[in-house]
Order: structure tokens, then C-alpha cells, then sequence
């Protein structure tokens, strides 16, 4: 490694030389660490050419648009969409579309040009707009996978980028059964409250929508599934005489069985003698295809239900989201005492580390202990 600063400039410079060439040039940083990472990468790539020839080149947009490809369907490729528009210089308003421009990398650089410096740059970037690290970790992550995906097609890419660690812990958001309660009771097929028209006046389409909201949440509840996960099912995967659920996840790629709670069951066997002859889906939009994300009512009975208030909201440390469905089914099993290991098969987690955030949840027989020292203490 050869690292050297000149008298003009607080940063690094690198200097290496392969088969009698010389490679000279400013790393961009004053960081010697960062700085031996880049010079490390140049060497890599110079290397590369000098030996292994050149690779066929490919721009980052080109990339990114090409490893969106082979995502589409999935359930999180709307959020992929979302991360590449950021990635190039622009969001879109929620409401008009519009594009808002944000910090973005040039899309007309090539793969391999890509340096840990752009990344680093990136991330300050991100924080300074105000994303928060589970956001800005994301973006990241989508960029390193392009680049992992791209270099296995041949074409010219630099993996030798060091990605920044990101911190993400967050206090974990779930429901607890009051909570649980309220929701429901907002949901409540036979429910009257403001904005909603009495029972008798309903059109069927109406009907149709009130008990897809509390049938759908009470899925989620039960079987802590993402939101895609059943809103899309089909009534294939529902075995009734069985009592379960062959659910294909298709954000991590497996599959499960799934056994259905008592309310469950009887939710699915009343929609079961409801349906169709040949209704394909559980639930349904207006025209009869996959309810898809229709998930707006859900969220307004979350608002009802008081569980967003600024108040309740600090208390318990984050808002509530359909996902919050998931923690509150995790929650439940980790507190009775279920391993987290068992969580994890449950959850579908692709990846167990992801069920350590429940972790703080399981039943603590070191602080009962400890207690019970003190207790006895005191009253010698």
C-alpha cells in the first residue's frame, strides 16, 4: 500500500504501479482508512484489467433498472421502485406524482466507478435530508445487491466497496390486548359510527368492504402474514377440513404451514360457504381479482381507535402500521414463553437474527429471581 498527501491538499493520494504502468491519483478523503480502502480498490481494478481483461461495462441506472427486472411481482418491488428513483436524483409527491429532487448518484457512471467514497457520501446525504437508518439502510442495501447481481452477469463491477454498517435499533411498536380490542372494535362488521352508513342502507358492496377490513386484521393477528401475504391468497392454499394455511412467501421465497385459530377458522369457513363457485381469491377487489394493497380503511381504524395519538404514540414508542400486526403476533408467542428460533419458522424470517429484536420480550427468570433475593433480604 502506498498512501501519500501532498503539501496543497488535506487528502490522500494513492500510488501503485502493475506491469510498469503507474497508477497515480487523490483518494478524495483525509480518512487513512478510508483511504487505504480506496486505494485498495484501485489496485483491484487495475489489477483486473491488466489480467483478466475487460468485462462489458454497464451504467448505474441501467443496472439498477435491470435487477428491477427480475423483481417484479414480489411484494416489496414497489419499494425497490421507490429506492432506485431515490438512488437517482428524485422522489415522486404521494399524491400528484410529481418528481421532487433529491441527492441522487450520477445515473451515467459506470458500475465499476462506483467507490466506498460515493457510498459514504450518499449515506451523509440521506441523513442530512432527515431519512431515517432503517430508509437509508434499505437504498444501500438495493445498491449492494445490484452490484453483487451484475457482477454473477459478467459485467464490470467493483465489489470491493465497503458498505457502512447502519444502526437501526427501534423500540419495538406492537399492540397489547386493550389495544388489540380497540382496533377490532372499530373494525366491527355491525358497528355504527360516524361516517358509516346503518347496517340496513349498506350496499352489498359496502357490506363487502367492512368485513374484508375486520376478516383480513384478524389474519394478520392470527398468523402474524404480511399484509401482501394475505391480502393476495387464494383460496387454494386454504385447507379447510385441515384447518390450515400453505402460505408462499413471496418477499423471502418459502413456503409454510400455517394452522388457523379458532376465530380464524370460523372466519375463513363462513367466507368459505359465502363465496363463489368460482371465486379464486379469499379476498377481493370490486372487479373480483386480488385485493392487492387496498389497506386505507384499516389504517383510518387504526386513527379511530386512538392508537396514533402524539401521546400514545411517545408512550409506546412509534406509530402503528399494518406491519405492527406482525410484531403484535410475535409478541404474543415470545411472552408465552414460545423459543425465538420457533418465532422465526412462524414468522418466515429468512434470516433468524431478524426475530433477536423480540428477544426483550421473553419471560425473565433472572430479574424474578433477583427479586425474590431482595424480597427475602428485607424481611430477615
Amino acid at each position: 500500500m502506498t498512501l501519500l498527501r501532498r503539501n496543497n491538499s488535506k487528502n490522500w493520494y494513492y500510488q501503485f504501479q502493475i506491469n510498469g504502468k503507474k497508477f497515480f491519483g487523490t483518494t478524495g478523503t483525509p480518512n487513512k482508512t478510508k483511504a487505504a480502502q480506496v486505494e485498495r480498490e484501485m489496485r483491484n481494478r487495475a489489477h483486473s484489467e491488466a489480467f483478466l481483461g475487460e468485462a462489458e461495462t454497464i451504467t448505474l441506472k441501467d443496472a439498477l433498472e435491470k435487477y428491477l427486472e427480475t423483481r417484479k411481482g414480489t411484494a416489496y418491488y414497489a419499494g425497490m421502485c421507490s429506492g432506485v428513483r431515490k438512488a437517482m436524483g428524485y422522489k415522486l409527491h404521494p399524491k400528484t406524482k410529481a418528481k421532487l429532487p433529491c441527492y441522487g448518484l450520477d445515473p451515467d457512471m459506470l458500475l465499476h466507478t462506483l467507490q466506498t467514497r460515493d457510498i459514504d457520501q450518499l449515506v451523509a446525504r440521506r441523513k442530512s435530508e432527515g431519512d431515517k437508518p432503517a430508509t437509508i439502510k434499505h437504498e444501500i442495501g438495493l445498491i449492494r445487491a445490484t452490484m453483487n447481481e451484475m457482477a454473477k452477469l459478467g459485467y464490470k463491477a467493483n465489489k470491493d466497496i465497503v458498505y457502512p454498517a447502519l444502526k437501526t435499533a427501534y423500540r419495538l411498536r406492537y399492540l397489547d390486548s386493550n389495544e388489540e380490542a380497540a382496533l377490532l372494535r372499530e373494525l366491527d362488521p355491525n358497528a355504527v359510527r360516524a361516517g358509516l352508513k346503518p347496517i340496513e342502507e349498506r350496499t352489498s358492496e359496502m357490506h363487502r368492504n367492512v368485513q374484508d377490513n375486520y376478516d383480513l386484521t384478524v389474519f394478520l393477528l392470527d398468523t402474524g402474514c404480511r399484509y401482501s401475504e394475505v391480502a393476495n391468497i387464494p383460496w387454494s392454499a386454504i385447507d379447510m377440513a385441515a384447518g390450515t394455511i400453505s402460505l408462499y412467501r413471496s418477499k423471502v421465497r418459502n413456503e409454510d404451514v400455517l394452522h388457523m385459530t379458532t376465530r380464524l377458522r370460523e372466519i375463513l369457513e363462513r367466507r368459505f360457504s359465502q363465496r363463489r363457485h368460482d371465486q379464486r381469491y379469499v379476498f377481493e377487489d370490486r372487479n373480483g381479482h386480488e385485493r392487492g394493497y387496498s389497506s386505507k380503511s384499516i389504517k383510518k381504524a387504526i386513527d379511530r381507535a386512538g392508537l396514533n395519538e402524539p401521546t400514545v404514540v411517545k408512550e409506546r414508542g412509534g406509530r402503528v402500521t399494518l406491519h405492527t400486526l406482525r410484531h403484535t403476533f410475535a409478541s404474543k408467542l415470545v411472552r408465552a414463553g414460545v423459543s425465538l428460533y420457533e418465532v422465526s419458522v412462524l414468522l418466515g424470517h429468512s434470516d433468524p437474527k431478524m426475530t433477536q429484536r423480540y428477544a426483550h420480550l421473553s419471560p425473565n427468570q433472572a430479574s424474578k429471581k433477583a427479586a425474590g433475593l431482595i424480597d427475602s433480604m428485607l424481611a430477615a
